[in-house]
C-alpha cells in the first residue's frame, strides 16, 4: 500500500493538474509558483486574487501607475517596478518569448489573446498558457457575460493556485452588490454615458450601449441602437436625444474639457447641461475594464437619482474587498465636478 501510494504522488507531481481555461483548452499544470500576466487585464484579476507577490515579469504598460485603472496603484510600485519586462503589452501584441522564458515562469496568465497567439506562446515557451476572459470581446459584450466571465475566471485562478476561498469569497460579494445595486432605484429618466475609453481615450459621444453600471439598476442608455458594445454616435444624435441626465467617464476628461469650449453653442442646447445634471463617473476601460469601478458607479448614478448611499464609504468598502489593505492607497479618490 506505501509503494502504490509513492507512486500515486510520484504520477501526480510529474502529470500535474489539468484544467480547463476559459477558451475550454486542456493545460496541465505542474506548478504554480511563479506567474506571468499578458494582455488587457490579466494582471487586474490577479490583483484581485492578491497574487501579485507570485508574478516573476510584467508587461511595459503595467509600469504607469494610474487610477484610471486602480489596481496598478494598489500593487507595490517598488516590487513591480524590479520584475523584467516581458513585452511592450498592449492588445494583440506578442510579448517578448525570450524575456518569457527566463522569467523561469510555472504558468502564463492571459486575457485578450487569440487562441492562435496562445497556442504559439505556449509552444514556443513551453510555459502551459492558461485563457482569462472578460467576456466575448473588449467593448463588446453584454453587462452579464462581462461579469459573469469574469467570475468564472476568479474561481479558475482560484482553482490553480490554491486560493478557491478567496475566489469564491470575492463571487459571493459581487452577487451581493449586484442585488443590492437592483434595489437602490426605479426611474424612467433618460441616460446617457459618453467618454467611454476604447483602445484610449474617447470625446462624449464615445458611449456603450450596454453600459454595465446602466443595466445594473435598470437603466437604458438612451442610445437606440441594435449594436451590442461600444458606439460613436454624433453630437447631433446626443442633442436629439437629450438625455435627462449625461454621466460622464473620467478616462475622456481631457478631451470633454476640450470639446465643452470648442463646440459650446451646440453643447447648450442640452437640458442636462443646462440643469447641471452632467456627471463625473470612475474609468470603465483602462487596459480592459475596472470591475471595481462597475459597482462603484453604479453607487454613484443612483445617489443622483434619491438613493440614500454613503458613497465614500461604500466605495471604500468595495476597494477593501477587491484589493485588501492596498486599498489604503486609493483613500480619498474622487471624481472631478464638472467644470461649464
Amino acid at each position: 500500500m506505501r509503494l502504490v501510494f509513492i507512486f500515486m504522488l510520484l504520477y501526480s507531481y510529474l502529470s500535474g493538474m489539468e484544467i480547463k481555461d476559459m477558451l475550454q483548452r486542456e493545460v496541465v499544470i505542474k506548478d504554480n509558483k511563479k506567474i506571468v500576466a499578458i494582455g488587457p487585464g490579466a494582471l487586474r484579476l490577479l490583483t484581485y486574487m492578491n497574487l501579485q507577490d507570485r508574478v516573476v515579469g510584467v508587461e511595459n504598460i503595467e509600469l504607469s501607475f494610474d487610477t484610471k485603472s486602480t489596481y496598478r496603484v494598489a500593487l507595490n510600485k517598488n516590487t513591480i517596478e524590479k520584475l523584467p519586462v516581458i513585452g511592450d503589452g498592449g492588445a494583440g501584441k506578442i510579448p517578448n518569448l525570450e524575456a518569457l522564458i527566463e522569467t523561469n515562469a510555472d504558468i502564463i496568465f492571459a486575457s485578450f489573446v487569440s487562441p492562435e497567439q496562445i497556442e504559439m506562446i505556449q509552444s514556443k515557451t513551453k510555459i502551459p498558457v492558461v485563457a482569462l476572459s472578460y467576456g466575448a470581446g473588449y467593448g463588446s459584450v453584454t453587462n452579464q457575460d462581462k461579469l459573469n466571465d469574469v467570475k468564472k475566471s476568479l474561481l479558475l485562478i482560484g482553482e490553480i493556485m490554491g486560493n478557491t476561498q478567496r475566489a469564491k469569497e470575492l463571487v459571493e460579494y459581487m452577487d451581493g452588490l449586484e442585488n443590492e445595486i437592483k434595489t437602490l432605484i426605479k426611474s424612467d429618466k433618460k441616460v446617457y454615458i459618453g467618454g467611454i475609453g476604447y483602445k484610449g481615450a474617447r470625446g462624449i459621444t464615445s458611449t456603450e450601449s450596454d453600459y454595465p453600471s446602466f443595466e445594473l439598476l435598470g437603466l437604458k442608455n438612451g442610445v437606440a441602437s441594435k449594436v451590442s458594445g461600444h458606439l460613436d454616435i454624433s453630437l447631433e444624435e446626443l442633442i436629439f436625444i437629450n438625455p435627462d441626465f449625461i454621466f460622464i467617464d473620467m478616462l475622456g476628461k481631457k478631451i470633454i474639457d476640450e470639446e465643452v469650449v470648442s463646440k459650446k453653442t451646440l453643447i447648450n442646447l442640452l437640458d442636462a447641461y443646462k440643469n447641471g445634471k452632467i456627471l463625473w463617473l470612475y474609468p470603465y476601460n483602462f487596459y480592459n475594464t475596472n470591475i471595481e469601478n462597475i459597482y462603484i458607479n453604479s453607487y454613484i448614478i443612483a445617489s443622483n437619482f434619491g438613493a440614500d448611499i454613503n458613497i465614500e464609504a461604500k466605495q471604500q468598502e468595495i476597494f477593501t474587498k477587491f484589493f485588501g489593505k492596498s486599498a489604503e492607497k486609493l483613500k480619498g479618490l474622487k471624481t472631478a465636478k464638472f467644470d461649464k
